[in-house]
């Protein structure tokens, strides 16, 4: 049976990883009459953000370790880490597995900011995940903070993909009222896919063809689309084909965070326009062996962050990019029978990059002032979002988290 123009279009925009008939169509309803004469926002801000979340609740404790305060082997005397060599003042030193982030942080390269949490902390992973995620601690809500930028700034941004997803399962986060947001696992998802044994190469012509022929439709929303999908097949297939030429010499590790960072890596290298990155490391709800179970996260961590910035350094693109880490919580100050330790509430947040003013910032929270086991907070994670919007992407702050939050001079 002869395929129908109608029919390949559709195909052709459901086979693309970046761009999919039904996910689309609704962010643009508003704008289809006007399609040819959508403005495009000022693109002259072109950082890029990698946002990398410690899904568990990561011990914040035994990662920036108050090692000179009485209070804290006291409180953990069988899983305390007081004898870590790795310094950063007379007060705190990194976790020992955490040599890689250790030098950036002597570099000047590495902000670590002091007990982020929110006001009545919940102990929930489904809760917590989803106030960091949406940053209202008030009321539960379907979109992301991030989402909020990418319908309110990002829109209409020449870029075929504006965010990217790196994993199985799209982060609330990212979660927006228009353009869906690709989830991919490895390079070749950045792709057009087509059948095992079929003439790839044709088909994308052939997609194109058509493609090109229905910009002379009467429908705005079907030129609009095809002019979309036109340029998306175009740009990824050339995207994916530079993004194979590795830095040479930089070592992320074989599994875990590593390979996914070296994936970003490489689709900012390829000027893949992608200005937000969201990537996960799993496992640190150390209720049991803390010691056994998060040394050899930590040190995954600590390597493929290094080797990023390494890779990064080597392309000349540092400068540009910046990484936040963030957990859903910290541990309680005690340990657990069980040596681990359980949920608990503020923990440090880590931002590195070229251009990150690095040091330690904020207030350690008090080992002895609790709450109920917990650690007062002492930063209010919105104001490290209030500085990466306000100071890294340009986007005003206020619009998404409700009020205006003083920033965080690790910018």
């Amino acid at each position: 049976m002869q395929t129908s123009r109608r029919s390949l279009l559709k195909v052709g925009l459901s086979a693309l990883p970046v761009i999919s008939l039904s996910g689309t169509v609704p962010a643009f309803v508003a704008d289809l009459a006007f399609a040819d004469q959508i403005k495009r926002p000022d693109q002259s801000n072109d950082n890029i953000l990698l946002v990398l979340q410690l899904t568990g609740g990561n011990d914040g404790l035994n990662t920036v370790i108050p090692f000179a305060d009485d209070a804290y082997p006291k409180a953990r005397p069988k899983i305390n880490l007081k004898n870590s060599p790795l310094r950063l003042d007379d007060h705190f030193a990194l976790h020992p597995a955490m040599s890689g982030l250790k030098q950036l942080y002597d570099k000047g390269q590495l902000a670590i900011v002091h007990g982020c949490g929110y006001p009545s902390p919940s102990r929930s992973h489904f809760r917590s995940m989803e106030i960091w995620h949406t940053a209202n601690p008030q009321r539960s809500q379907p979109t992301g903070w991030l989402g909020h930028y990418l319908d309110h700034v990002a829109r209409g941004s020449p870029a075929p993909v504006n965010a990217l997803n790196i994993g199985a399962e799209l982060p609330q986060a990212l979660v927006n009222e228009g353009s869906p947001v690709p989830s991919i696992e490895r390079l070749d998802d950045f792709r057009l896919k087509s059948n095992p044994g079929s003439d790839r190469a044709k088909l994308e012509r052939e997609i194109v063809m058509h493609l090109n022929a229905a910009r002379d439709e009467q429908s705005p929303a079907r030129r609009f689309l095809a002019r979309q999908a036109t340029t998306a097949i175009l740009a990824t297939e050339k995207v994916h084909d530079l993004a194979q030429q590795n830095s040479p010499g930089v070592y992320y590790g074989y599994q875990g965070v590593g390979p996914h960072l070296q994936l970003i890596a490489s689709l900012i290298a390829a000027n893949s326009g992608t200005r937000l990155f969201y990537a996960q490391l799993s496992g640190f709800d150390t209720h049991a062996n803390q010691r056994d179970t998060q040394e050899p996260l930590l040190a995954m961590l600590s390597q493929a962050l290094s080797a990023f910035h390494q890779d990064l350094t080597n392309r000349g693109l540092a400068e540009k990019v910046l990484v936040m880490t963030f957990s859903e919580f910290g541990r309680r100050v005690a340990e657990n029978s069980s040596h681990g330790t359980d949920h608990g509430a503020a923990a440090p947040m880590f931002v590195l990059g070229g251009k990150v003013k690095a040091g330690l910032h904020g207030k350690s929270p008090s080992l002895t002032y609790l709450d109920d086991g917990d650690l007062k907070y002492t930063t209010d994670f919105r104001r490290v979002y209030a500085t990466l919007r306000d100071r890294w992407l340009n986007a005003d702050s206020a619009a998404v988290l409700g009020a205006k939050y003083d920033p965080i001079a690790f910018l």
